[in-house]
């Protein structure tokens, strides 16, 4: 039976509740360090636990068979990813806000070749309250998942029952997020040296079936998504050296984190930013005194990212970033 947008919120509630006393919470969570402007870590691993804990008793008490969940892709790939989450240590990346609002004004190549990944996955936290789904709710992570040629995903075990995934046929990137109110998304990108093959963007909704999503704006969203991860990937990929422990710009707060004492303080793990030495490329051009022209207002100068010959005979290609200009900021 359907749920109305209020039952399914309060549903949620207290599945979440219920899945912070779960041991896939306990598997899930890392004490990391509370960073100013982000959501803790924590609520990432409550909603996955949540789909963890879902998942489990539907299939322990006969109510899920295991082709309905493969059916679904949004359900499919938050399983699987918070598996693989659950049972293997995975880096965690606290995305810059600078860094971030410059990937938001700069654009992607058609394809990404040569894209060297240094983790088979992990996830990227963003900054609070900065991308919104069309309903309003934000966005405060992304896990991400490099699958390459002939690999196959984890088996997943609950009870008595198995899922098992078919093998990757080409190189792609899967990523995944939920969001506070339990709406996932997912999607997977077949990454070719002539251009990136997306695949169907799906998203699933919590309990209830009486929403009438606008899917043009639904896909706009996953597509900024999808964006932040690639381009966070490209990022590591030229500037290896700009992911550090905090430095004096971020502030680290350890307030409401239900830890106390030394003991407790040495056990907390330091987050890792991408970005702190990002520098924001500003221009500004002054009114000339003769000029019958008016002073530019504030605007973006766009980037993009770009691959260039480099080397003897120039036979080797590497990735660019052309920045984003602020100008008259």
């Amino acid at each position: 039976m359907n749920k109305t947008l209020a039952e399914a919120k309060a549903i949620h509630r207290q599945g979440i509740e219920i899945a912070k006393r779960s041991d896939w919470f306990q598997k899930l969570d890392r004490r990391y360090r509370k960073v100013d402007g982000y959501e803790p870590f924590s609520t990432a691993a409550k909603n996955l636990a949540y789909n963890l804990v879902a998942a489990e008793s539907g299939f322990v008490g006969g109510l899920l068979e295991p082709q309905r969940m493969l059916d679904d892709f949004a359900w499919s790939a938050v399983i699987s990813s918070a598996w693989t989450l659950a049972h293997n240590p995975f880096p965690v990346w606290w995305l810059h806000k600078n860094l971030f609002e410059a990937f938001q004004e700069s654009d992607l190549p058609k394809g990404i070749a040569d894209l060297r990944i240094g983790a088979p996955f992990g996830m990227i936290m963003l900054p609070r309250d900065k991308i919104v789904n069309p309903d309003g709710e934000p966005c405060d992570w992304i896990f991400f998942q490099h699958l390459p040629p002939g690999c196959v995903p984890p088996t997943l075990r609950f009870g008595l029952h198995t899922i098992q995934f078919q093998p990757v046929e080409c190189e792609k990137l899967r990523w995944v997020t939920v969001l506070r109110n339990g709406t996932s998304y997912a999607s997977l990108v077949e990454i070719n040296g002539d251009e990136l093959v997306r695949g169907n963007f799906s998203m699933g909704t919590q309990h209830f079936t009486d929403s009438n999503p606008d899917f043009t704006l639904e896909q706009q969203f996953q597509l900024t998504l999808e964006k932040i991860v690639l381009q966070t990937l490209l990022y590591l990929q030229i500037r290896p050296d700009d992911l550090l422990a905090p430095t004096n710009a971020v502030r680290i707060s350890n307030k409401g984190q239900g830890f106390g004492g030394k003991k407790s303080d040495k056990d907390r793990l330091n987050p890792l930013i991408i970005g702190q030495q990002f520098q924001p490329q500003i221009e500004r051009i002054s009114h000339q005194p003769h000029s019958t022209h008016a002073t530019p207002r504030t605007h973006w100068r766009r980037g993009h990212w770009r691959r260039v010959a480099i080397g003897e005979g120039r036979q080797q290609r590497e990735w660019r970033w052309i920045q984003p200009v602020l100008v008259n900021g």
